[in-house]
């Protein structure tokens, strides 16, 4: 499957893309949030519309199997937290009788690698807090502005996808049945790894640009952090400006820090005072251990449904003691990963490290319980152009990179691409130094 076309692009056009990325990199990626003070992208990827529906109609169909999975073993959020080997009280403000529907695939973002021009979905992330979509959407957008106006990228077509934050906000609208009269609130939480979420004031401000577009697409909105969080005497949510309706969650609710504000919003949740975007047992379907789940159903799912999993989902154990030689023997074949962790925690990929950190890893992991071996993906590398921010040097490498395309709703919109840097290891992600973009296609 061609991703990146870069390579395809005329001369010119490459020379002018790098040179309009030049001038505008300091615009584009003012605000976006990275931990990475080293190095910028001068472009986008590019992707063709016809793969970026390809990467999207994988997206859905493996979101589907991994409800189907967990159906043929729970009927509700309880009950697949036991099938899942979770402790109680594992996933914050989980519902233990909510019943396991659709409604819980209401955000979807597949982390896809891609070996040999193969997209392998690696993991897929289902919640409503799917981080990049404001930055993602931004830096699309403000590539295509830069462009604008040169005779040599004007013909050539370059769009952005759909806007994400626009399809979550009419998820969100459709979801919780909002009207024009009730107020919503995006709840973050300071406490996370997010860049610069530790300060919630700053937060607020810098989202301010995310809030005003829920209002542009008709909706009350605000930002406000968990931990702030209070009750009025009817028992309502309270952000500063009063009492909300409605809550669009964007905090993994998996150890988060206890706190007045995380205890207020599990009062309004259980008595039913404010609505929410989606309910934490959206998160017990992101476990990796799932994946496991979709190898050992093959048999009785459809022969086409089968094909998408053996083509494009890794082969998945869950780690148990009787797999241990077979995976010291087959190290250079495996990543081992914690089912329920994420942003690349605890990851530990075989072919990158020695015969002895790899045993002392899957020991430990045996030990602790809650881990998988996925079949490890020889990545394929994208070419990328970056600027040394120190020196304002150009470099040019070729990159381990991730397409995260969004479903909100079951709508496809945007994509998050991560890519690692210049010098940079094998785990792509943000809290490791990747660096962000959005994803501009051509017809």
């Amino acid at each position: 499957m061609m991703t990146d076309r870069w390579h395809e692009l005329p001369e010119a056009v490459r020379t002018a893309l790098v040179a309009r990325g030049l001038d505008a990199w300091q615009q584009v990626y003012d605000g976006v949030a990275t931990h990475n003070k080293e190095w910028r992208p001068l472009r986008p990827p590019i992707m063709s519309s016809v793969a970026y529906r390809r990467f999207t109609d994988i997206s859905a169909t493996v979101a589907r199997l991994i409800l189907a999975a967990c159906l043929q073993r729970a009927s509700t959020a309880g009950e697949l937290r036991q099938a899942l080997g979770m402790p109680t009280g594992y996933i914050d403000l989980l519902d233990e009788d909510l019943p396991l529907t659709e409604d819980l695939l209401g955000g979807v973002r597949a982390d896809i690698l891609l070996a040999d021009g193969t997209p392998y979905v690696v993991e897929a992330n289902i919640d409503s807090a799917l981080g990049g979509a404001h930055d993602s959407d931004g830096v699309a957008e403000r590539f295509l502005a830069a462009y604008d106006g040169d005779p040599v990228l004007d013909g050539i077509g370059l769009a952005a996808p759909p806007s994400a934050v626009d399809a979550r906000y009419e998820a969100v609208r459709a979801a919780l049945e909002l009207t024009r009269t009730d107020r919503l609130a995006m709840i973050f939480t300071t406490g996370g790894t997010y860049p610069g979420s530790q300060d919630g004031l700053a937060m607020i401000k810098l989202l301010e640009p995310f809030s005003e577009r829920g209002r542009e697409l008709g909706l009350d909105m605000r930002v406000f952090p968990v931990e702030w969080l209070t009750l009025d005497d009817a028992g309502r949510l309270l952000v500063d400006d009063g009492p909300i309706d409605a809550v669009l969650r964007m905090f993994v609710p998996q150890g988060t820090t206890p706190s007045a504000g995380l205890d207020a919003l599990g009062t309004a949740m259980r008595t039913k005072t404010v609505r929410v975007f989606t309910p934490t047992a959206s998160w017990l379907l992101a476990s990796k251990s799932i994946f496991a789940w979709l190898w050992t159903d093959l048999d009785s799912m459809s022969p086409d449904d089968a094909e998408v999993v053996r083509r494009h989902v890794p082969r998945t154990e869950v780690l148990s003691p009787d797999l241990r030689d077979r995976a010291i023997a087959g190290q250079n074949q495996l990543v081992l990963k914690p089912s329920g962790s994420y942003g690349g925690v605890g990851v530990v990929v075989g072919p990158e490290v020695s015969a002895q950190s790899w045993q002392e890893a899957l020991d430990a992991a045996l030990v602790e319980g809650g881990y998988i071996l996925q079949r490890y993906v020889p990545v394929d590398r994208l070419t990328m152009q970056f600027v040394e921010i120190a020196t304002g040097e150009v470099h040019e490498d070729a990159v381990p990179f991730c397409i995260a395309p969004y479903l909100f709703g079951g709508t496809p919109a945007g994509a998050y691409v991560r890519f690692a840097v210049p010098g940079a290891g094998p785990v792509v992600n943000v809290a490791q130094g990747a660096l962000t973009s959005g994803l501009l296609l051509t017809p």
